[in-house]
């Protein structure tokens, strides 16, 4: 009678190695994948709600605005800025640096970069302005290819 030991030769132990190996590369493969996704995601959703933000925020200061103050407002500039006559006061929108800013209070985010703050007025007549066209580029801080142009026209109710 013939003693056999079952057990797993050397070249099953190195299959089973081998496959195992390849199983665990697919699942870390799609995890990474997932992760670069997500975040690519995130990256977007924050530029997104960035823009809307500042819209809104544009749009509801000029709905509050009685006039344009020409004077201290830099139009056609990529550097913009732009004076607004609000309940007697001025308040001021523009880009300090690489932030957009309201009456030197920011209102962008550090995760986002605003590239350009470009202004142009809309008169009635030659010297009444009565809105304004904005081009605001803002672009993630994450991801430099991640790039949103805003385009409002603000008009003084």
């Amino acid at each position: 009678m013939k003693n056999r030991l079952k057990g797993l030769t050397l070249l099953e132990t190195v299959l089973y190695i081998g496959l195992f190996s390849i199983i665990i590369l697919i699942v870390l493969n799609f995890m990474l994948s997932t992760q670069e996704a997500t975040l690519r995601t995130q990256r977007k959703s924050s530029l997104h709600q960035t823009s809307q933000f500042i819209i809104q925020h544009i749009t509801d200061s000029f709905e509050k605005a009685s006039g344009v103050d020409p004077i201290t407002s830099i139009f056609n500039n990529q550097q913009g800025k732009i004076s607004l006559l609000i309940n007697t006061e001025t308040k001021q929108y523009e880009l300090q640096g690489s932030r957009l800013s309201f009456d030197d209070t920011y209102i962008s985010p550090t995760n986002v970069i605003i590239e350009s703050f470009y202004l142009e007025p809309i008169y009635k007549g030659e010297d009444t302005i009565v809105g304004v066209r904005s081009t605001i580029e803002v672009r993630s801080v994450g991801d430099s290819k991640l790039i949103e142009t805003i385009n409002i026209l603000s008009l003084i109710r």
